[in-house]
């Protein structure tokens, strides 16, 4: 089952295997963009096949609430991927909470479109599903994501020391939290 929500600008939806072109085609024409950001991919990372069998996989787990990641559009190009925004780790019960990631094609920074997408999708988090808190890990070098998660009021908690080998090294990141209002 696909979900597709609008804003002012912007579609967001989940996709399924037939958007694998698309998507190898994001990942593809930002490696280097993402590329200070992100581990390592195996070459394979940038094949259509891997990006199908990965879009598999993502729907199975969407279907179980283990997580969600929404692709972004513009309604002024509704066919060209311009982001995604990913909720992972979501825990139930006593802790829902859950980590966020988000990625936007290098065309299209200082656009607002993170901004807008994220306030969205934030909401839909705490109203639709209900979770109580949002972490965001922050490479301390990545001043424009920091930007970001500080204009949606999420809250500075700490540095995650060595959180993740980023090119052969272990690499601190900064720990963000916004927690809901609704609850």
């Amino acid at each position: 089952m696909q979900l597709i929500y609008t804003t002012s600008r912007l579609i967001l939806k989940t996709l399924d295997a037939s958007y694998s072109d698309r998507v190898c085609d994001f990942y593809s024409r930002n490696k280097r963009h993402f590329e200070p950001w992100e581990p390592r991919r195996v070459e394979t990372f940038y094949t259509p096949e891997f990006h199908m069998a990965n879009l598999t996989y993502e729907e199975n787990e969407i279907s179980k609430y283990h997580m969600l990641r929404l692709w972004i559009f513009s309604k002024y190009n509704p066919s060209e991927i311009i982001g995604n925004i990913s909720f992972s780790n979501m825990k139930k019960g006593a802790l829902l909470n859950c980590t966020l990631s988000y990625k936007i094609d290098s065309k299209h920074v200082n656009n607002g479109y993170a901004t807008e997408a994220l306030q969205f999708a934030i909401n839909l988090m705490f109203k639709g599903y209900g979770f109580h808190r949002i972490e965001a890990m922050i490479h301390p070098n990545n001043i424009p994501s920091l930007h970001v998660i500080e204009k949606l009021n999420f809250e500075f908690e700490g540095v995650a020391k060595s959180y993740i080998n980023l090119d052969g090294k272990w690499v601190d990141h900064l720990r963000y939290s916004l927690i809901s209002m609704y609850q």
